[in-house]
Order: C-alpha cells, then structure tokens, then sequence
C-alpha cells in the first residue's frame, strides 16, 4: 500500500466514524456564532428602539433594584447593539437566576427571561454535550479526528496548493467529489483554527483536573495563580455606583467597560471588564476590583500585560467562535462553519458509496453502522444530561427542581433548530441507505 493511499483511508475512515458526531458539534458551534443575536431576535424584551443618548449605569441599577426589590444583583452588562438592551443577572425569591432586561436610554425594565438561553443551549451542547467536563474532553477527541483529517487530506491530495480554483465538473458522485475537495482546501485555515483551540479547551480543563488547578490568572481561592485582596471591611457603607465608576475610569481611562458585577469574589468588592484596545481578547481579560467602601483599586489586569499563557488563553474564544470584529467576523465564521459541516457530511457519504463500488472493499461498510450506534448512544446520553443540566437553570419547587421557565420564542426557537438538524440528519442517513439498495 502506498503512502497517499494510507492516508486516503486514515481521512475516509475517520470522516466515516466520527463524522456524525462532528456533524453535530460544528452543526451546533456554526449557529452559536450568532447565538445573541438569536436570542435577541425571539426575545422581544431584549429589543429596544434607540434613543438621543444612553442612561447611566447607576440609572439601570437602580431601575432593576425598583421592579425586583425582593432580588439579589450579580451584574449588569452592557448593550451588545444600538437595539440592545442592557441584561442584569438577578436571583429572584425563588432562588432562580433570571435576566433582567433595561432600555438603556430610558432606564426602564422591560421585562425579564431565564438565563437558560438559546445561547446557553447551543454552547453548553456544542461545547460538553451537556456532560460538563466530561463532555469537553470527547469534543476534544473529536477535535483531534477533524485535525487528523485534514492533515491525511493534504498528503494523499497532490499538489494542493495549485487547486484552489478547481471548479467541479461531471454529474453525481465525480462532481460531489470535486466540490468537496474544492471546499476542504478554502476550508483549511479554518479547520486549524476551530481543531487547534477546541483541543486548547482540552488542556485547559487538564491543568485543571490533574496538574495544578489553575483555572484562572487572578481570582479567589486555590484555582487562580494570583489572589485578588479583598476589601478591608465589606459591612461599611458601599459608595454610589456613580462615584466608583469616576474613580474606575481615574484609574483605567483607557478601559471601556462591557459589564460590572458585584461581590464576583469578595463580598463589598464591584468587578468591572471589557475592552482596551487590545487584539483579538475577552471582555475579561481587561479587569479592575474596587473597593465598594473606599473605591481603593484592589486589583488591575490589563491583557496587555498577562503572561503568554494566560493571553493565548483569553484569545482562544474570539477565535474559536468568531466575534472579534463584530457582524462581518461572525458572519464569516458562519458560512465556514455551514462548509465545514457540507464537508462531514459529503465525506461519509462519498466514502460509503466507494465502498459499496468496490467489492474488495464492502467488508470496511461494517464501520458505518457500528459508528452510527455509537453516535446515538452519545447522543442519546447528551439528550439526558441535556434534560438534567436545563434543571440547574430552574427553580425547587415542593421540594422538587423544575425546569427553567423558558420564553416562547426561547423554546420555538431549540425546537426548530433541533427539528432541522433532524431532517438534516435523517435526510443524509436516507442517502446512505440508498447506496445499499
């Protein structure tokens, strides 16, 4: 066997094992680009109409603490979009994480959602499966598969560098094929980037579970490297919202704040994050920790100065999903990630058609059922950790943890993603029986 056919079969076989599974995590990653802007779309309190100039922050504070005083505040974030409203994240006498929408040129709450959002949806599937760490660790597997397979294409693929303007020509299973080398070669960089940082969430989670703990750069507790102070009394009178957002900018004039929270690791402390003028980070690689008594800075972190780790760290999301220069990068994002899942899909089935051609071959169709079994065990799996995680987003009741209280256009809109990645689904697993018949 040569060395091009070698690794024809290790890219053929790998896209027919683990290329349902794939298809499902890209699937879900592609639409969690956009995942706010859904949310904003069938959430009609988080749509405001835009006004002269936006309020204050101590104005949308004070406009959440009126309509839910009985509630504990966590944070507010800032708007995403000039339609946006500002979201405070709240935990009501029931004991239920809600968020708490502002139109942020009038101060006005407009009403309020669970936090369980089709945002939370699509990342929680497309990052864990559901399965919390567990679950990052098989997306990771599967990362390594689509990196194997793309580095196997480029050996057994002569002289891809010249066929990037390679149009498909022929009919049926001829012109398939072309299309899907075609795409897989515009696709590459892509590849790389989403293979490379999923498996980057891989090692995170490894330091954590079996090196040193370390999950954050600064923080609270055993898991952050350095320890943020904490204010030398929280009982004292916290200082007006106002006065500590002049005293935050004072110190960081260069920071322009994305979100605030209060008490995030030290009761009587306000966290602040968001934006510096650095490339391709978080909002919270960019942190100041006041004192909420004294407005004394407890802590500044500038992503220009973290570690090279920690930096890569921060960069890895913006990457990963896409949102580091607004609409345009997603957007971008979203039609390789539409490709990419083309690719999966295409690939199993040119292969399974191949070898039901070749009858040398046909005993190597025994993978594909095989693999789709255990594709539906996970998925099946998923769809219980799915149910038992949505609960932590809830409220107890009598003694008994219900389900969030999702909005209407929340649920319309997983019941309809879900349905078509369904038919997708079940649209490519009629071709498959086809190439049998």
């Amino acid at each position: 066997m040569t060395r091009a056919r070698l690794f024809f079969l290790v890219h053929s076989c790998t896209g027919v094992a683990a290329g349902l599974v794939l298809f499902v995590i890209c699937w879900s990653g592609t639409f969690a680009v956009f995942a706010h802007e859904f949310d904003w779309l069938v959430t009609p309190q988080a749509r405001v109409q835009p006004g002269a100039e936006q309020r204050s922050w101590d104005e949308w504070l004070q406009a959440v603490r009126e309509a839910h005083p009985e509630a504990e505040i966590f944070g507010i974030e800032a708007p995403r979009y000039a339609r946006s409203a500002a979201t405070a994240l709240i935990v009501d006498a029931r004991g239920q994480s809600r968020f708490v929408y502002v139109d942020p040129y009038r101060a006005t709450v407009l009403g309020d959602s669970s936090t369980y959002t089709l945002h939370r949806f699509l990342r929680n599937l497309h990052m864990s499966f559901f399965m919390a760490s567990a679950g990052i660790y098989v997306v990771s597997v599967f990362a390594l598969f689509l990196l194997l397979s793309m580095v196997s294409a480029l050996y057994f693929y002569r002289r891809w560098w010249r066929r990037f303007l390679f149009m498909p020509r022929g009919r049926g299973h001829a012109y398939w094929s072309g299309l899907h080398r075609t795409t897989g070669l515009w696709s590459l960089l892509f590849v790389l980037l989403i293979g490379l940082t999923s498996v980057w969430y891989a090692a995170e989670l490894l330091r954590v579970d079996v090196i040193d703990g370390k999950f954050s750069h600064a923080g609270a507790g055993d898991s952050a490297v350095l320890q943020i102070p904490a204010p030398a009394s929280a009982s004292a009178p916290a200082l007006p919202l106002s006065t500590l957002l002049e005293k935050a900018r004072a110190a960081r004039p260069d920071l322009a704040i994305r979100q605030i929270g209060f008490g995030f690791y030290h009761e009587g402390a306000l966290y602040l994050e968001g934006q510096a003028g650095h490339v391709l980070v978080r909002d919270r690689a960019n942190q100041l920790h006041l004192d909420m008594q004294t407005g004394e800075v407890l802590y500044d972190q500038s992503a220009g100065r973290l570690p090279l780790y920690w930096r890569w760290s921060e960069t890895a999301d913006p990457l990963h999903f896409g949102d580091f220069a607004g609409l345009w990068s997603k957007s971008l994002w979203f039609l390789f990630g539409v490709m990419l899942c083309g690719l999966i899909l295409t690939g199993a089935w040119l292969h399974a058609g191949r070898l039901h051609r070749d009858a040398d071959q046909r005993y190597r169709w025994r993978v594909m059922p095989a693999a789709l079994a255990a594709s539906a065990g996970l998925f099946a799996l998923a769809a219980y950790a799915g149910v038992d995680q949505a609960a932590i987003y809830g409220y107890t009741e009598d003694g008994v943890q219900r389900l969030p209280d999702l909005l209407p256009g929340v649920r319309w809109a997983m019941v309809s993603w879900l349905s078509l990645t369904l038919v997708i689904i079940g649209a490519w697993l009629w071709l498959l029986g086809r190439i049998r018949s």
